[in-house]
């Protein structure tokens, strides 16, 4: 209520000069009286007219803290004093809904816009039975109906109700269309998401989904020639029962048209030879929307990426009869450079690591490329939930780019216990400081300890040294394993791995050189009852030194570091132990891994992984030690073949395990996000093995696998993966025993996602 006394009134009416010698609160218990004096626009001096009241009182409603706004005036020996009196709206004490059983109750609480311990007004209230009914109409509940009551607690304080009587869902018996004639009516509902229900299906109805839908229908016209086509009206109607929906779309076909010339004039900066690549249109073809649509990006896109950022293609048609001519009215202006680069957001990351990530710098023409290059190499940092690019154009033309980011945990750890059939029981303790102190540094640390394996390693790395496209890291490690019945191996080392960015060849390759020194010790080595000795490990004086060098290329044009929907990884690898490079070891290794990912229908992923090696003597009193052998199988680093135990594919000799010379695998897989950022499910095809020297090498000789898994990201221990595989083939021993039969289901553990 609106309150004016009668002597303000009077006053205003008779046209008296009357101002305000002082303004005073009444009423005001929580809201603030300098807040309150501020909003009327009031001040003393002014004089009292009619807008001016009016004027501050929609003012003072327009706060939402009070339902009734009185103004009224005193006079005294000073002059006229203007009393704003209020009556504050109640605090929300307590919400709760009643009668609802199909959506939650903090799925209701999201749609209100205030929550218990804020003021709320009536038309708040109001609007809040609004929201939460058409909340039940988009999930279905087409004839649910919302009442609000407020209860008073205590001074000042509410209590509200919202009851929900939520009716039967809806289901879509049937829908119809009318005008139709070109297409048929299940082909126009194929176009849809809203189906009728049957008995495999329920025939939901979703206000939003519906929208989209008729979009959809119209679209699928203009796709096929019908440029003019349109819903014209739509009716939904019910049954007496209210819970069976009819819905009836009258459709406005028009004629079906075809492409006839395209013209274009104002080109420049392209020429008539390169515009016409990029028409994706010929005279004669039948006119499609989407086709069109698509034509008038790439030239767009066309001109953004050679910097023309500004640059206006404006379309004009002419129809003749049924064909359109298109001309293209070109206005290019001028390339855009860009002027500043701006990092907002990062309270951690220093903003050295983030600028020289990007292939934009100041003076740079302004390429979209370039700018999809930055943001790619920022998300491969992993040190950031969200980046947004925030392109600012200045009067002339050229672009202040501010890159704003948001930062995520990067610290991973891990702590607990696990178990393989390798290894059985064994413990882990991990630490992993992707950016260490906001410089981009990676700080390392494993410890698993366990009967059967100890492993210890400390690593750092550096990815621009002296603020180069340099990299360097150092690792120093010790790895006791108890895991062979026949032997134990230990092994102790650093390593260095220095590494260079290929930017001569392209944004994603680099190429990395490696050096290895390490003590092999074999403390254990069981008698010859037991074990024949297929390497030799009892003819040698342990412990061994190995000197190892390495080289490595890789290129990785993924889209993102952790499940990515398109680009591949290719690694190509060398190392070479003793001769020149001295050491008690000799022998050559080489190694070839694939990964390639392409998105799919319904976002899946399809993955297709290779990997090949070959290890052998070098020179003629070469060896190979056992560690350096491949033994695929589980998820092994060698090569992944689930389903089988782990490092148990391969050669065999007396029964035991002895590793192979040469290794194919390949993995099959298709990945979906089942909860996108946080569970992700996958189905696997698996085959591989290895083979104990180059002419016993089958490639059509595989071990296979089938199987399913589910990956879980659990910040801060990185994601989690259980993998079920299910065995296709026998593993037998050079005698013909059987080592595993086929038909069992094996099931895999991992901790991060698997790099090659």
């Amino acid at each position: 209520m609106i309150s004016i006394l009668l002597s303000l009134g009077l006053a205003v009416g008779w046209g008296s000069d009357l101002t305000i010698a002082e303004l005073k609160v009444r009423g005001a218990v929580r809201a603030d009286t300098a807040l309150i004096l501020e909003a009327s626009g009031l001040s003393p001096g002014e004089e009292i007219t009619l807008d001016r009241v009016q004027s501050a009182i929609r003012r003072l409603y327009a706060l939402g803290l009070f339902r009734d706004v009185r103004l009224w005036t005193e006079e005294d020996s000073r002059g006229v004093r203007m009393i704003i009196e209020v009556e504050e709206n109640p605090l929300l004490a307590k919400l709760s809904f009643d009668g609802n059983r199909a959506l939650k109750e903090e799925e209701l609480k999201k749609v209100l816009r205030f929550g218990e311990g804020q003021v709320v007004s009536p038309k708040a209230v109001h609007d809040g039975k609004v929201r939460v009914r058409k909340l039940y109409e988009e999930k279905g509940y087409l004839s649910a109906e919302v009442k609000a009551l407020m209860t008073p607690v205590d001074k000042g304080r509410v209590r509200l109700t919202y009851f929900v009587e939520e009716g039967e869902k809806v289901q879509v018996k049937r829908i119809r269309f009318i005008g139709n004639t070109a297409f048929d009516e299940g082909k126009l509902k194929k176009q849809m998401k809203t189906r009728e229900s049957r008995w495999w299906r329920k025939g939901e109805f979703k206000e939003d989904v519906y929208q989209e839908d008729l979009e959809k229908v119209v679209q699928f016209y203009r796709k096929h020639g019908y440029r003019d086509a349109e819903v014209v009206r739509d009716s939904l109607y019910y049954d007496s029962s209210r819970r069976n929906l009819f819905i009836d779309i009258y459709i406005k076909e028009g004629p079906q048209f075809h492409f006839g010339k395209v013209t274009w004039k104002g080109n420049r900066a392209l020429s008539d030879e390169q515009i016409e690549t990029l028409l994706d249109v010929q005279e004669g073809d039948l006119y499609n929307e989407e086709r069109y649509e698509r034509m008038y990006q790439g030239l767009l896109s066309a001109y953004q990426e050679r910097g023309y950022i500004s640059a206006l293609v404006d379309r004009r048609e002419r129809v003749r009869g049924d064909t359109v001519d298109v001309h293209l009215a070109i206005r290019e202006g001028h390339p855009s450079k860009i002027h500043r680069v701006m990092i907002a957001g990062n309270r951690k990351t220093k903003d050295k690591v983030i600028i020289r990530e990007l292939t934009l710098v100041p003076g740079q023409v302004f390429r979209r490329s370039d700018l999809e290059k930055s943001l790619r190499n920022l998300y491969m940092l992993r040190y950031f939930r969200s980046i947004t690019p925030e392109p600012k154009f200045l009067e002339n033309g050229d672009v202040d780019l501010l890159i704003r980011v948001e930062e995520q945990p990067t610290g991973t750890y891990s702590m607990g216990m696990g178990y393989s059939e390798q290894y059985k029981l064994i413990g882990t303790i991990g630490l992993m400081v992707p950016n260490l102190f906001g410089n981009g540094q990676q700080l390392d640390f494993t410890w698993d300890f366990g009967r059967r394996r100890n492993v210890f390693r400390l690593g750092f790395t550096e990815p621009w040294l002296l603020d180069t496209p340099t990299s360097i890291s150092f690792d120093i490690y010790r790895i006791h394993d108890k895991s062979y019945s026949d032997f134990h191996e230990l092994r102790k080392g650093f390593s260095i791995r220095v590494g260079k960015r290929l930017r001569w060849l392209d944004e994603y390759s680099r190429l990395y050189g490696r050096y290895r020194l390490e003590e092999v010790d074999y403390s254990y080595i069981a008698p010859d009852s037991v074990y024949s000795d297929p390497y030799g490990l009892r003819e040698r004086e342990w412990p061994e030194r190995a000197s190892v060098v390495g080289l490595t290329f890789l290129r990785d044009s993924r889209d993102l570091p952790e499940f990515p929907t398109k680009g591949s990884v290719l690694s190509c690898s060398g190392e070479w132990a003793g001769g020149p490079f001295r050491g008690d070891e000799a022998y050559q290794k080489y190694q070839v891994d694939g990964e390639a990912f392409f998105s799919t229908l319904w976002r899946l992923v399809l993955v297709l992984r290779a990997r090949m090696g070959f290890v052998d003597v070098l020179g003629r009193r070469g060896y190979v030690p056992f560690g350096e052998r491949f033994m695929p199988g589980g998820v092994s680093w060698d090569g992944m073949v689930r389903g089988y135990d782990d490092r148990s594919v391969g050669p065999y000799d007396g029964g035991k395990r002895v590793g192979g010379s040469t290794m194919l695998v390949f993995n099959l897989e298709y990945q979906f996000p089942i909860a996108r950022e946080q569970v992700y499910g996958l189905v696997f095809a698996d085959a591989g093995n290895a083979w104990r020297s180059w002419k016993d090498t089958r490639p059509l000789q595989l071990k296979r696998s089938l199987g399913f898994g589910v990956r879980l990201v659990m910040p801060p221990m990185g994601t989690i993966g259980f993998d079920f595989g299910y065995r296709l083939d026998d593993i037998r021993d050079d005698q013909g025993n059987l080592r595993q039969a086929k038909g069992g289901w094996n099931t895999h553990f991992q901790l991060g996602r698997r790099f090659f």
